[in-house]
């Protein structure tokens, strides 16, 4: 997934790209359940990638002094009329694949960074990613178990039992 050969600002930008696209899906998710809990669990996720967005976006800026830097052709785009016709458990079998994808990038990129603060970030942001992997495979268990889970409505929500 990391070319070898890639620069820091490439790096950055791809990294960059990413967060936008793992946003824009997890915004995707929450409009699609009803399941207040698993809504609210979507959209703390979209507001981390945010937030990682803008902490990249700010790094690409001020490595290549431009106010508006270009991303990289080659990055991933989110395609929501891909992803929004697919059924949740799908798209979230997605998601976790995106996000082991983002913790091995991240973690390759640490390992090309000669920079120790920057190997400290991606190290930082790989974490984070495997938590939102986590995160993301408990509410797969939850539907698999209870397939009505995303479409629970109301303060009574709750599972019981293993």
């Amino acid at each position: 997934m990391l070319e070898s050969d890639l620069s820091a600002i490439e790096v950055l930008g791809l990294a960059v790209a990413q967060e936008v696209e793992a946003y824009k899906r997890y915004q995707m998710f929450a409009a699609r359940v009803k399941n207040l809990l698993v809504k609210e669990k979507f959209l703390s996720l979209a507001r981390e990638e945010k937030a990682h967005r803008e902490i990249l976006y700010k790094l690409l800026q001020r490595y290549t002094g431009e106010r508006k830097p270009p991303l990289p052709k080659k990055a991933p785009r989110f395609n929501p009329d891909v992803e929004s016709n697919q059924p949740l458990p799908k798209i979230l079998q997605i998601a976790i694949d995106k996000e082991r994808q983002a913790v091995k990038f991240y973690k390759t990129a640490a390992e090309h960074s000669a920079d120790p603060s920057g190997k400290r970030l991606l190290l930082y942001l790989a974490q984070f990613e495997e938590g939102h992997e986590r995160t993301l495979q408990i509410e797969y268990d939850a539907v698999a178990k209870y397939p009505q889970w995303f479409d629970i409505e109301g303060a009574d929500i709750q599972l019981v039992g293993p």
